[in-house]
């Protein structure tokens, strides 16, 4: 009977015309990273909810440059020619300084805007007074903001006269729906990873100044690095691998699937993550919900995941020593048992039908379409 009711309301949604348009903004797919797989993510969730249609625009303005320019502007049209379509809301996701230009745009074109910030303080357009100050009054254009994390309020330049919600990340459906990891089927030396868009920025290279230093004590690990690079970074950190002779302790995987980069974090015991500049890291809450402890460096959001399930926060000033010391000061059962306890904590809190819940009803808020047709389908379904 309930199969029946529910196959009735999505007749009744698909035919009464009151559908809910989304069209999110956001990420460079020649640079693919957390706020481009929070967008694929963000629109597999919402189109779950039956009465909703998605439509994602890259605004392509990751390193922006003259030569990178064209793809800008196509991201410009892209969103121009969506007049004939009339979404209900944009929901931009502001990287950088020129995201904030499809806030005017979108305006001027008459659309609702929602904005979600997917930066920290330092990054230029709030470390720099001039850019804060213009971010600020670009964003008071928006009709509301929704962050993904309450440090947020500390970092970014949110104007006061702009409603705001807050919603919470999406992680992939691949870790959430596996099994809790079982850190028994471990080896016994502990397992490290570290995974990013390798960087200096994301501490791509003091991790590898953590393993030397971790050599040198004699404590046994095996380090695997993940996440794709330039072919300088990769010979960069092949060469200090090699010089520190690391050969044996430290593998460099690349960029990987979800499902591959799923099956590494399962198998690891700690994250080593000494980022400048993340401002809530995916990676930190992906890597627990695999049964993965974290060492992060001190930003707000990292310091707010590692508060609320446990891991290790370093500081920016002498980040390698104490995530040496950290290490080397923990026994290895005590890593696992504080891994299996932060992922209970983190997937019962991003359960993908609760995120998808508090982001729909932002977008609602935003719209002004305050009935939540997709919970009543959810309770009639149950």
């Amino acid at each position: 009977m309930a199969g029946l009711v529910l196959l009735g309301l999505r007749v009744v949604l698909a035919c009464g015309g009151d559908i809910m348009r989304i069209l999110i903004l956001g990420g460079s797919y020649d640079h693919p990273g957390g706020v481009e797989a929070f967008c694929e993510r963000s629109k597999e969730a919402l189109e779950s909810r039956y009465d909703i249609r998605v439509r994602h625009i890259t605004t392509n303005t990751a390193y922006l440059s003259l030569k990178k320019l064209p793809k800008y502007f196509r991201g410009v049209a892209d969103l121009i020619a969506c007049r004939k379509e009339k979404p209900d809301c944009v929901w931009l996701q502001y990287v950088n300084l020129p995201d904030l230009s499809y806030i005017l745009i979108a305006r001027v074109l008459g659309f609702r805007v929602m904005v979600t910030p997917h930066l920290g303080s330092n990054w230029k357009s709030q470390s720099r007074p001039l850019l804060r100050k213009l971010s600020g009054a670009i964003l008071s254009k928006a009709h509301m903001i929704a962050l993904i994390s309450t440090t947020q309020e500390q970092e970014v330049n949110l104007p006061d006269s702009v409603p705001r919600t807050l919603i919470r990340t999406f992680l992939p459906q691949a870790i959430l729906t596996a099994s809790p990891a079982q850190t028994d089927d471990r080896p016994p030396v502990i397992q490290l990873i570290h995974s990013s868009r390798l960087s200096e920025g994301k501490g791509s290279f003091l991790v590898i100044e953590i393993a030397a230093k971790l050599k040198e004590a004699g404590y046994p690990f095996y380090l695997r690095i993940a996440g794709g690079a330039d072919q300088e970074t990769f010979a960069r950190l092949r060469g200090m691998i090699s010089d520190h002779g690391l050969a044996d302790h430290v593998e460099v995987l690349g960029r990987l699937g979800v499902d591959a980069h799923a099956a590494h974090l399962r198998s690891s015991d700690l994250l080593v993550h000494p980022s400048r500049v993340d401002s809530y890291p995916l990676i930190v809450l992906e890597a627990m919900a695999c049964s993965a402890l974290t060492v992060c460096m001190e930003l707000a959001g990292a310091r707010n995941m590692v508060e609320n399930y446990g891991g290790h926060i370093v500081s920016q000033e002498n980040a390698v020593t104490e995530a040496t010391e950290w290490i080397l000061n923990q026994t290895l059962s005590d890593i696992r048992n504080a891994a299996q306890r932060a992922s209970i904590g983190v997937r019962r809190d991003y359960d993908w039908d609760n995120c998808a819940t508090a982001l729909e009803a932002a977008l609602r808020e935003c719209v002004g379409k305050g009935l939540l047709k997709s919970s009543v389908i959810k309770a009639c379904a149950e």
